[in-house]
């Protein structure tokens, strides 16, 4: 009863990730035109640096001239950063948190509990991507913040790592900005 009103509950909240842009319509595509973008990424961690820039790369490429070779005329900075969260639904409930360390990701590790008793492990990821497309001048043409909550979406059942997590926000960050460019 217990695991299907929180089944209930989560499908309820379905949707609360959220993103907000700046920057739209016929001046951005104007801006875009004759452009040499550049793709700059920031995780943190070189592996993860290598795999959101190949996923961006795919993702936004279709949508702006993203370019490997210089010289280039703007660029496209991309943050990103995600959590792990997890809970227990059973006879009893723990919820544990992971967090990103200074050095790279979260190390997985889970709170282990001898009074938790039979039922289902969850884990979700908690992400944010900033993406910032710049012109030739610096100035920001768009920006968006991604604030992808996974326990409360339901791709969040199967969005379970970092790269995961990328690999989604990344997605409809461009689906977003080829929208805002038709504004």
């Amino acid at each position: 009863m217990l695991r299907a009103l929180l089944v209930l509950v989560l499908l309820a909240a379905a949707g609360c990730s959220s993103v907000e842009t700046t920057g739209s319509g016929p001046a951005l595509v104007t801006d875009l035109a004759n452009q040499r973008i550049q793709l700059k990424v920031r995780t943190g961690d070189d592996q993860m640096d290598a795999l959101v820039y190949e996923l961006a790369f795919q993702q936004f490429s279709p949508v702006m001239p993203l370019r490997e070779q210089p010289p280039y005329t703007g660029a496209l900075e991309i943050t990103f950063a995600s959590s792990t969260q997890s809970g227990f639904l059973g006879t009893s409930s723990t919820l544990a948190t992971g967090h990103a360390v200074s050095n790279g990701w979260y190390t997985g590790g889970r709170i282990a509990s001898t009074t938790l008793g039979g039922g289902t492990f969850l884990q979700w990821q908690n992400s944010t991507m900033l993406a910032v497309l710049r012109g030739p001048d610096g100035a920001r043409l768009w920006s968006a913040d991604y604030s992808y909550k996974g326990g409360w979406e339901m791709s969040g059942w199967v969005v379970n790592t970092p790269e995961e997590a990328a690999r989604l926000v990344t997605k409809r960050l461009a689906a977003r900005f080829a929208a805002d460019e038709k504004k």
